[in-house]
């Protein structure tokens, strides 16, 4: 009895269409997984521009997507690329090391790029209160660190790492100088707040007792 030719042209060609179908239906399903993560990025804050760079998918599928979940062209506008918005604020630079702190997490864990985002994100809105960074900024922080404006600093008050600009030769992280704002920094007693001017470091005993010393 003889055996069947698994060569022959038929069987060839069954096995091609197979791997081809094979193809198809793994693209078909990465194409769906990045829409996805494209939905999920729009819906967190995200411009058309930026949950088209972390995912990948085509500028003109993305902005279509964009309107159809927004009902309204995504904003134009150049992104941010400088830190001088965080800056201003100490909170924004508080709030950008919890970002820093997530992304080395999750980083280590998953490689796809717009679902580390997604996660670290997500994560922010649900530790911090009143959340300052957009998405936008969000996605910035671990930028700024891999191009070398910014690097982590021990602080010598709580000994927690931060973020800090290269530049800068400060030594406290951005808690303790919040926190020290309003306490003494001899007795660690509240301070009388002020509208204008520069804050006070210590409270009126301490610096009368320093007078007297």
């Amino acid at each position: 009895m003889s055996r069947p030719n698994n060569n022959s042209p038929l069987n060839v060609q069954k096995g091609s269409e197979k791997v081809s179908g094979s193809r198809l239906q793994a693209d078909l399903y990465l194409q769906a997984e990045k829409i996805m993560e494209a939905t999920r990025l729009i819906e967190l804050g995200a411009r058309a521009g930026l949950a088209q760079q972390l995912t990948g998918l085509e500028k003109a599928k993305v902005n279509r997507l964009y309107t159809q979940l927004m009902g309204q062209p995504s904003p134009s506008g150049q992104t941010p690329f400088s830190d001088t918005w965080y800056l201003k604020d100490k909170y924004r630079l508080l709030q950008a090391a919890v970002i820093w702190k997530l992304y080395q997490q999750l980083i280590r864990k998953e490689c796809n790029t717009a679902r580390v985002y997604i996660k670290v994100y997500e994560g922010y809105l649900a530790i911090v209160n009143e959340p300052l960074l957009s998405l936008t900024r969000a996605s910035l922080v671990p930028q700024l660190v891999g191009m070398g404006v910014w690097q982590e600093r021990r602080c010598q008050t709580c000994k927690t790492l931060y973020l800090a600009p290269v530049v800068s030769r400060g030594s406290t992280c951005p808690g303790c100088e919040l926190y020290y704002r309003y306490r003494c920094r001899k007795c660690g007693s509240a301070l009388e707040v002020i509208a204008k001017g520069r804050y006070p470091k210590t409270c009126p005993d301490c610096s009368a007792n320093k007078k007297t010393g």
